[in-house]
This record gives C-alpha cells, sequence and structure tokens, in this order.
C-alpha cells in the first residue's frame, strides 16, 4: 500500500485566512506518495496565489482556477475529475489534518469503496475544542435507511477507492455530496469507519453551513427537514437502486409532504415508527411507548 498514489482534492473559495495552515497539514503527511489537486472556484481573495506559491515548492501539488464559479458540490466533482491517484481524499480549506490521517485512512479501506473517520471541533482562532463531531459513534454496517433522514459521512474526513467515481458521478445539484456518496457507498455495503480523529474540523460564520442557517433566521428549523426531502429525492435518482427500496424511498417522501389534521401525518407516523432501528440508528433503542412519544415529536416538527 505505500506505493500507492493518493490524490489529495481540495477545493478553495475564498479561504486565504486558514488556507496555509491547512496546506502546512496536508504536505506534512507521514505518507508521502502524494498528488495534491487544488481547484479554485474564482476566489476574490489571495487563496490561489497562496496555492500557487505552495505548488512552487512542492511538486505534488497541481493548481487549477475555474473559469466560472461552480459551487462547492460541483467543484468537488471537478476536482476529483482531476485526480489520478489509485485513492482519492477529499479536503476542505481551513481545517487541520493529523500527520497520520492518509496512512490510517489508506490502512482501513480494504475492498471498501469509501472510508471515514471522526473530527474534532475547532473555533476559528484555532483553539481545540472537546466536541466530536461523531459523539460515541459506532457504525457496524448501519442500513442504507440511516442516510433518509441525516447523514454521519462528512467529505473531510473521507479516502475513497477510484473505481466509486464511476458511481456517484454526476454528484446531485442540490444537497450535499458527501451525503449522496455515503449513501452510494452503504446501499453497496462498501462503506467503513475508522474510529479515530484524524481532523480538527473548523467551524466559523464563512463554512457553506453556517452560511446556510444565517441565511434565515426563521427558516432555521426547518432547513434540516427540507434538505431531507431534498436528498431523498437525490437517492430516488441513484441507478443501482432496486425497486422495493426504490418504493420505500418514495413512500417517506410522498409522507414527508402528506397533510393530515390536525397536525399528525398518520402515513409518516407508520414509516417512522416501523423502520426507527433502520432510520434513527444513532439515537438510543426505543420500544413501545417511547418509540411512538418520539416519533410523534419528529412528525410534527416535519408539520410545523
Amino acid at each position: 500500500m505505500e506505493q500507492k498514489l493518493i490524490s489529495i482534492a481540495l477545493c478553495t473559495y475564498n479561504g486565504e485566512k486558514h488556507l496555509a495552515e491547512q496546506l502546512d497539514s496536508i504536505v506534512n503527511q507521514t505518507y508521502k506518495n502524494l498528488e495534491i489537486v487544488i481547484v479554485d472556484d474564482c476566489s476574490t481573495d489571495n487563496s490561489y496565489n497562496i496555492a500557487l506559491g505552495y505548488a512552487e515548492n512542492d511538486k505534488r501539488i497541481r493548481c487549477f482556477r475555474n473559469k466560472t464559479n461552480l459551487g462547492f458540490n460541483k467543484n468537488f466533482e471537478n476536482a476529483l475529475n482531476l485526480t489520478t491517484g489509485d485513492y482519492i481524499a477529499i479536503s476542505d480549506q481551513d481545517d487541520i489534518w493529523m500527520d497520520t490521517k492518509i496512512y490510517e485512512l489508506l490502512n482501513n479501506i480494504g475492498d471498501n469503496w469509501l472510508v471515514f473517520s471522526n473530527s474534532v471541533y475547532i473555533e476559528d482562532d484555532g483553539t481545540v475544542t472537546d466536541k466530536p463531531l461523531l459523539l460515541n459513534f459506532k457504525y457496524l454496517q448501519r442500513n442504507y435507511m440511516a442516510f433518509l433522514l441525516g447523514n454521519f459521512v462528512t467529505g473531510h474526513t473521507t479516502l475513497m477507492a477510484r473505481e466509486f467515481l464511476e458511481h456517484i458521478f454526476p454528484f446531485p445539484e442540490n444537497g450535499y455530496y458527501d451525503w449522496w456518496m455515503g449513501f452510494v457507498a452503504s446501499y453497496n455495503h462498501k462503506l467503513r469507519y475508522v474510529d479515530k480523529i484524524l481532523t480538527q474540523y473548523r467551524i466559523h460564520e464563512k463554512s457553506v453551513i453556517q452560511q446556510s442557517l444565517a441565511a434565515d433566521a426563521e427558516k432555521q428549523k426547518k432547513l434540516y427537514f427540507a434538505l431531507n426531502s431534498t436528498m431523498q429525492s437525490n437517492y430516488l435518482t441513484y441507478k443501482g437502486l432496486n425497486n422495493s427500496d426504490k418504493k420505500f424511498i418514495l413512500n417517506l417522501k410522498k409522507a414527508y409532504h402528506q397533510v393530515n389534521y390536525p397536525y399528525y401525518n398518520l402515513k409518516l407516523i407508520h414509516l417512522l415508527y416501523s423502520q426507527y432501528l433502520n432510520l434513527f440508528p444513532y439515537l438510543k433503542k426505543r420500544k413501545g411507548i417511547s418509540r411512538l412519544l418520539f416519533v410523534l415529536k419528529y412528525a410534527r416538527r416535519v408539520k410545523e
């Protein structure tokens, strides 16, 4: 495995504040056989020049700049298409990687299409918190349904086999590309988790998620459910989906938008209750009244 070329797809957009720190953590990985592909999405700051400066001092780095702004989904798709390695890791522009990250992920991917790990949050100024991205998380070969109402595979934590690209392209235009990758890998039983913190994940006011939340404060509580609906639509386009699973996802999506008097959607309640262990595997196990109360609360939040 030490001879395998690992590509790193790093997308930039107005990330000059933290880009150098991230690049330092990448070029100093203990695994050295790297190809670092940086694609700038029409930044108006100094991001591209910072990338070019690193490329001048490290022949493993190749820099590209889009002619028009593609947005983060399509920019990552573009960056992945420019890589040539046997395996590909995805990098945000403002995180910090542990120096053994690539080594750990490569040694754990096996014959899977995608491997992911954990992260710890850091503040904008680099202060490390005690909050992991995934708290008390165990993957345990979860059912694909775990991606229908949420996600636990984050792009910056992943390493993928090159063959995976043919199964995930093109990325859906809406939603999040990493939810899509997690779903496809999980559906084909080609997903693995490494229970280690390998990234310091920076949360700040300019991050995509934070911008989405800040866009309309009154709609924050609905954003999560709207995103689920969008991703359910995306999953229905997956060509490898069998008819039975396609029917379940379609019924769940329809139930999301079905209105019943006064607050509760009976079809949604039935689906959530009967498939609770598959849809909410990251929550505590519930039975009987406890499960019903949770489902009623969840269903009402979708309606509100």
